[in-house]
């Protein structure tokens, strides 16, 4: 059987001779099961993602959680590469895998004007797109304050490249700003409920879908206006990261950072893969059962206090 194991799960089998009771005797079971082979387990980049913030911070002991992470999945990794339509599993050293992470880090661009610095066919387009004035009621979403904070340059300099570079600048700082993205999250459930409580605007929208469910979650609605726009080759992707999203908006349960959400619903994704999914974080936990009960996905979801009920199905 298949075990997707969450980086908190990993940390803990790190420390298995240091934990007390009860505790180490649900880790001891898991890696009993891990070594005898009776369940099979993998990494994932999202284990990377999380591993590299703790890395940016201190890089001491990265070494440590590579060793431990190695010595239980042998190497064998499961990952979506870019523009491929499924995920690839396969044996990738763990340690080259995340050195590659970390020179791509030392090139990373810090502005939209690094972004293109050495193609200058890109740089002669954008300096066209500072000739392209703005829509004239693009200002008026400024009434709006969260709108001044998503799109400063744009305000100041109402052409195409500025806000190209306020949308490159805006998704950066979400990532790193964890202020911004729990004020941008309460901003959107803000403007959630007001569309809901607008009691015309909910029975017209319904009447223009007659074959739309009589009892939608808002969300629902907003799918049937929303092009089909795909983030991922892979569907299945898309779909995960799309439910997963809006239950994590939806406010219970929710995380206050961003990229501890985002590598949340990226080890929901690889879960999907597996028979089990097995992690102690709460936030996660709920929203990835919501979303597999959303797609009729049949992992399922355990605690480490709840490792009898793998046991048992062995």
């Amino acid at each position: 059987m298949t075990t997707y194991i969450d980086l908190n799960i990993f940390d803990r089998l790190e420390k298995l001779d240091k934990l007390d009771q009860p505790d180490k005797e649900s880790y001891q079971t898991l890696h009993n099961l891990l070594g005898d082979k009776m369940i099979t387990t993998a990494y994932s980049n999202a284990h990377l993602n999380d591993l590299f913030r703790g890395y940016q911070k201190n890089p001491a002991y990265i070494d440590g959680h590579l060793a431990n992470i190695k010595s239980y999945t042998k190497n064998l990794c499961i990952c979506q590469y870019w523009g491929e339509k499924a995920v690839t599993w396969h044996y990738r050293d763990i340690n080259e895998f995340f050195q590659e992470k970390v020179d791509e880090w030392e090139f990373e661009p810090t502005s939209y004007d690094e972004l293109f610095k050495d193609y200058p066919l890109m740089q002669q387009t954008l300096e066209l797109c500072k000739q392209v004035p703005l829509p004239p009621d693009f200002k008026k979403g400024y009434i709006e304050p969260m709108f001044g904070i998503m799109f400063p340059l744009s305000k100041i300099h109402n052409n195409q490249y500025a806000l190209q570079s306020d949308i490159y600048n805006f998704q950066s700082r979400l990532k790193s700003d964890y202020g911004l993205y729990k004020s941008f999250r309460t901003y959107l459930l803000t403007s959630l409920n007001k569309v809901k409580n607008n009691k015309e605007l909910i029975k017209s929208v319904n009447s223009g879908f007659k074959d739309l469910p009589k009892h939608l979650e808002l969300t629902d609605i907003f799918d049937a206006h929303t092009p089909r726009n795909k983030t991922s080759d892979n569907s299945l992707y898309s779909k995960v990261f799309d439910v997963y999203f809006k239950y994590d908006l939806a406010g219970y349960k929710s995380d206050g950072h961003f990229n501890n959400m985002f590598d949340d619903a990226l080890h929901t994704f690889y879960a999907a893969h597996f028979d089990f999914f097995v992690t102690n974080d709460d936030r996660c936990k709920y929203k990835a059962e919501k979303t597999y009960d959303k797609l009729n996905i049949k992992t399922k979801v355990l605690k480490i206090n709840e490792i009898d009920v793998l046991q048992n199905c062995l």
